[in-house]
């Protein structure tokens, strides 16, 4: 927008002396077009036609210690400065200097304050408060707003007038428009949110689930693996034992020709070889005779299938054979007994 240095209405002092007007004003601060020493007043008509807003001086002085101490922490921008002094005139008197001032008709009190930007025009840099102005002072300003209200045409007026209501128009649709694009973009990313999180619950609701199904079926395999181990031990014990009792029988029946380890003797010297005590959860029994008249002793252990039932099934450790007539120990755990 083209920033301009206006007025409208009547002079400031006219004002003071007529005690009335039609005129209120807003301030606008906004860095100026760089002008040769001119001077503006900058107010806004009012469509009320209402009296003027009377700006008590006790009250600039308050806002003039504000915006000090805004300038020693060196947060005093234009922004600020807006903000703090809103409804207050002021006019231009340099290119980076502002005077705003304040009345009181009643009291016949006139108080201005004298703001200076840097060099950048963007920041202020020292503010000069003056209470109760002098008669000079005062008659100065009024030269200035009368000379600048001469200078400006009716329609001059009214174009700043339009623009300046275009300016705050625009200002409004753009804010607008940002929250109406934030308010869009926050429920997008909402959704999208609650979209991410029930699909992360699914995913692992799935995971659980396929988990869950993999567990059973491996305990299942585990049961029937375990039941027909179990089965093939019991028949094989069951053989076992049978085949012993047969072979008892026959050596029973044979003489004990050059023997001289007996089965209790082969059952010790299997212990001794393997390391077995007696304590030890290993079994050492005699099995059976073979073909060569050998003992074949039977190393295994109990293993408890059903702690609750007390089912076991044997686990094999390993087979021996030992000659009755030397004692010799030969490991034929490979040949399967």
């Amino acid at each position: 927008m083209k920033m301009l240095k206006v007025a409208f209405g009547i002079p400031l002092l006219a004002i003071l002396l007529a005690a009335c007007s039609d005129e209120s004003s807003e301030t606008v601060s906004q860095k100026e077009e760089p002008t040769e020493k001119s001077t503006a007043v900058h107010t806004k008509e009012n469509s009320n036609k209402t009296a003027v807003k009377e700006s008590s001086p006790n009250t600039l002085q308050t806002k003039a210690s504000t915006i000090k101490k805004a300038v020693n922490s060196k947060e005093a921008d234009r922004d600020y400065l807006l903000n703090v002094m809103n409804g207050y005139q002021y006019i231009q008197v340099g290119d980076n200097q502002y005077i705003y001032y304040g009345i009181n008709q009643e009291q016949n009190v006139f108080c201005m304050m004298e703001v200076n930007f840097d060099a950048s025009g963007d920041y202020v840099e020292n503010i000069n408060f003056v209470d109760n102005a002098s008669e000079e002072q005062i008659a100065l300003l009024q030269n200035q707003i009368q000379e600048q209200q001469k200078q400006l045409s009716d329609l001059e007026q009214q174009q700043m007038e339009k623009e300046l209501d275009d300016y705050y128009a625009q200002l409004e649709e753009d804010r607008q428009k940002e929250e109406e694009a934030q308010a869009k973009a926050d429920a997008e990313a909402e959704a999208q949110a609650e979209a991410d999180r029930k699909a992360e619950e699914e995913r692992l609701a799935e995971e659980e689930k396929k988990q869950q199904e993999e567990e059973e079926a491996q305990a299942k395999a585990d049961e029937e693996e375990a039941d027909a181990e179990a089965s093939l031990e019991d028949e094989a014990q069951t053989e076992s034992e049978s085949e012993q009792e047969e072979d008892t029988e026959a050596l029973e029946e044979e003489e004990p020709a050059e023997q001289t380890v007996s089965q209790e003797q082969a059952i010790q010297l299997v212990r001794d070889q393997q390391g077995i005590s007696e304590d030890s959860p290993f079994f050492v029994t005699y099995d059976h005779l073979d073909d060569s008249g050998n003992y074949i002793i039977h190393v295994y252990e109990n293993v408890v299938d059903n702690e609750e039932t007390g089912e076991e099934h044997t686990a094999t450790q390993g087979w021996y054979q030992v000659s009755p007539s030397d004692g010799s120990i030969t490991d034929v755990t490979v040949d399967g007994y």
